[in-house]
């Protein structure tokens, strides 16, 4: 099974990537394949077990689970999506001027303030974000880029260390650049392939941690589907009706299987510091 996603087989990374396109092609395309309306009750379906009328069954209102969870895909993946992309620029900012400026105070300040954030616990943080100001996607989304760009920073500013080293920048900084064209020319280009790399892993992290506190009724509120919230609503039935909680719990497992095959894939056929240390 280890040579099958070895880093010379391009197995890993065909699979991630074709698991990941049908899992989109059904979430983007759910208002054609989605049989149902997603929110709509029925009383007289309460329920159902799988049949050829509703493939997963319904839930406790009669409503169709796999239209839910299509439909639910886009509020997870995307919110999932928004998260990454604002906590990876924010990491990314903050681990090129940290590394670029490698012994300054500002470099003292921003380690500092990542090591505070490393040790507080993120479910905490998003409790006490929901505390303050309120349950939904919007505080959920907060809570999660105000921690998950650390990961970005750190190692951003770990390449950056590295490639400091290199010749080509003691070349440009010799020759007058800027911090700005130091940054943009020699630093940013180094970066992105590892960080994007490690997105990738991110990704699949934030799925299942948006899911999480969505499950604890701290992100999307009924009636909205969203894969943590259809979990919980069914976690009342499970032993009388299991089929509510396989359509997101399978989606959920295969989304962010897809994108760990899509990272290890991408890390040993991309990633020039894989022995940098994060």
């Amino acid at each position: 099974m280890n040579k099958i996603f070895n880093s010379k087989n391009p197995l890993s990374l065909v699979s991630g990537a074709v698991m990941l396109c049908i899992l989109a092609v059904l979430i983007v395309g759910a208002p054609f394949f989605a049989p149902y309306d997603p929110v709509k009750q029925n009383a007289e379906e309460r329920l159902e077990k799988p049949s050829s009328r509703h493939l997963l069954g319904t839930d406790r209102f009669g409503r169709d689970v796999l239209s839910r969870t299509l439909y639910g895909g886009k509020t997870t993946l995307l919110s999932s999506l928004f998260a990454l992309c604002t906590a990876l620029l924010i990491g990314l900012a903050v681990g090129l001027i940290a590394g670029l400026f490698h012994g300054s105070l500002l470099d003292t300040v921003l380690m500092r303030l990542i090591d505070v954030l490393l040790a507080f616990p993120f479910m905490v943080l998003a409790m006490v974000v929901a505390a303050l100001f309120g349950t939904g996607l919007v505080h959920l989304l907060l809570a999660v880029v105000a921690v998950w760009w650390v990961s970005f920073a750190r190692l951003t500013r770990s390449v950056v260390l590295h490639a400091k080293n290199e010749t080509s920048f003691a070349a440009a900084k010799v020759l007058g650049a800027t911090s700005g064209a130091l940054i943009v020319k020699e630093l940013l280009p180094k970066a992105l392939s590892p960080v994007l790399i490690l997105a990738t892993f991110e990704l699949g992290s934030l799925i299942l941690s948006i899911a999480a506190l969505s499950f604890l009724g701290l992100g999307s509120q009924p009636p909205s589907p969203e894969w943590g919230s259809m979990l919980a609503d069914g976690r009342d039935h499970f032993m009388q009706a299991t089929h509510i909680l396989l359509g997101p719990a399978c989606f959920i497992v295969l989304t962010v299987l897809a994108f760990n095959l899509i990272g290890e894939g991408l890390r040993d056929r991309l990633d020039p510091y894989e022995q940098v240390k994060l």
